[in-house]
C-alpha cells in the first residue's frame, strides 16, 4: 500500500532524532508522499490530526534508559484514539566508534512500548525500528569527533533507506535483526533489574537533573530556558543577573549543554558525590535509634519495607533542599570555579548533530515548512 501523506511527531534533544525525521521526510517525498514534520512539544494532534487509510503517522524519539523519554510517553498516552490508521515507531540510540568498528547502541523496550500503546489505541502498527546515531550522553563521556560522528551518521542514513523502502512498499517491519537485537537487550535488562526502566526515569528526573549548573561563563541570556522543550529550566534573577535553575521537568536531553554558545552548562560530577552522600544518609535509622534511646517506650523501626518507605519521604525533600543550596553556592564565583574545574564536562567535547541548528528544534511546525533546509 502506498501512502499519499505522512505526519511525523518528533522529540529531539541534540538533533539526532530530528535529522532522522528529516531524512525520512525527504525519502517519503521522493515517492510522492507529502510528509509533514512536527516537534511533539509543539504538536496539537487532538485539533490537527487527520486520519485516513492513506495517511501514515510516525513517532520518532531518542531512547532514554531503554524507554522513550517521559515527555514522549505522556504524548503517546494523550494521543487521540483511532480506528485503524497506520503508524510506525522509531528510536535513535547512542552509538560509539572504537577503532574501525561502530559499536551499536540499544533502545531496548522503547519502540515496543510505543507500538504497544498505539496498538491499544486502535492504530495499525506497520513497523518499529531503532537507528544508531552518535551518542550524545555528554554529561558522562566525551562528544565524538566530527569524523567519527560522520561515520555513524552516513551508515545510519543507508540503513534507514532500507526501512523506508519496506514501509513504502507496504511491508511490515517486525521480524528483523534490528528488533531481535532490541528484544535481546530487553530480556536481559528485565531479567537483571526488572524495574530498571522505571528506576532510570525516576533517577533521570530526580537526580541527574539536579547535577546541572551554569559556570562563571554564563551571561544570563536565557537561551537554555527558552529552547528547553520540557520547560525544565527557569531563569531566576539574583541582583542584576539571571541564573538558570534546573527543575524536575528536566529530562537530561542535553540540548542546553550542546547548544550553549558560551559552553556555560555543566554537569557537576564533584557535586554528585556530595549529593549521593546527602541522599544516602540513613537518617530514618538514626532517628529511630535516637528516639528509642530517649524514649524507650517508642520501638525501633526494624521492618525493612517501612524503613525504605520512610527513607523515600526523606530522599525527596533532601534532594530539593540540597540542590537549592548548591544553586546558591555556585553564585559565589570562587566556589563556582571549584565546581567547574572538578567536573569532567568542563573538559569534554560537546556534541550536537552537525547539520542541525537550535532554531530547527524550537520552531513551530508551520514555520519549519518554509525554513528547514532539509
Amino acid at each position: 500500500m502506498a501512502f499519499k501523506q505522512s505526519t511525523f511527531y518528533v522529540l529531539s534533544g541534540t538533533g539526532n532524532t530530528f535529522r532522522v525525521a528529516c531524512w525520512i521526510q525527504e525519502m517519503m517525498e521522493k515517492t510522492g508522499n507529502k510528509a509533514d514534520l512536527q516537534m511533539s512539544d509543539h504538536a496539537r494532534p487532538c485539533q490537527e490530526l487527520v486520519q485516513s487509510s492513506d495517511h501514515l503517522l510516525g513517532f520518532l524519539f531518542p531512547a532514554h534508559g531503554f524507554l522513550p523519554p517521559w515527555s514522549m510517553i505522556k504524548f503517546l498516552f494523550g494521543f487521540p484514539r483511532s480506528k485503524g490508521s497506520s503508524v510506525f515507531c522509531a528510536a535513535t540510540r547512542g552509538s560509539w566508534v572504537f577503532g574501525p568498528l561502530i559499536i551499536p547502541g540499544a533502545s531496548g523496550f522503547a519502540t515496543f512500548l510505543a507500538a504497544l500503546v498505539l496498538f491499544l489505541k486502535g492504530y495499525k502498527v506497520k513497523g518499529l525500528f531503532s537507528l544508531d546515531m552518535p551518542s550524545n550522553f555528554i554529561n558522562f563521556h566525551w562528544g565524538l569527533t566530527p569524523k567519527n560522528s560522520e561515520k555513524i551518521i552516513s551508515k545510519a542514513k543507508i540503513k534507514l533507506q532500507k526501512f523506508i523502502n519496506r514501509l513504502n512498499t507496504g511491508k511490515h517491519i517486525y521480524f528483523t535483526r534490528n528488533n531481535l537485537w532490541e528484544l535481546g537487550w530487553t530480556g536481559f535488562i528485565f531479567w537483571l533489574v526488572p524495574l530498571f526502566p522505571i528506576f532510570y526515569l525516576i533517577f533521570g528526573r530526580l537526580f541527574m537533573a539536579k547535577l546541572m549548573f551554569s559556570n562563571n561563563r554564563c551571561v544570563g541570556c536565557g537561551l537554555c530556558a527558552k529552547s528547553c522543550g520540557n520547560n525544565g529550566i527557569k531563569m531566576i534573577k539574583i541582583g542584576s543577573k539571571r541564573h538558570p535553575f534546573w527543575t524536575h521537568h528536566c529530562e537530561n536531553c542535553m540540548r542546553c549543554m550542546a547548544f550553549c554558545n558560551k559552553k556555560a552548562v555543566e554537569t557537576g560530577h564533584s557535586w554528585a558525590v556530595g549529593l549521593f552522600y546527602i541522599t544516602s544518609i540513613p537518617i530514618v535509622f538514626w532517628l529511630s535509634v535516637w528516639l528509642h534511646e530517649k524514649f524507650p517506650v517508642i520501638p525501633r523501626i526494624s521492618n525493612y519495607w517501612l524503613n525504605e518507605l520512610l527513607t523515600v519521604f526523606y530522599f525527596l525533600p533532601a534532594l530539593i533542599v540540597a540542590y537549592r543550596l548548591f544553586w546558591w553556592l555556585i553564585r559565589i564565583k570562587p566556589l563556582n570555579t571549584i565546581f567547574t574545574f572538578t567536573t569532567l564536562t568542563h573538559y569534554f567535547r560537546r556534541y550536537r548533530e552537525p547539520s542541525t541548528k537550535l532554531k530547527h528544534l524550537i520552531l513551530s511546525s508551520k514555520s519549519r515548512k518554509t525554513t528547514d533546509p532539509s
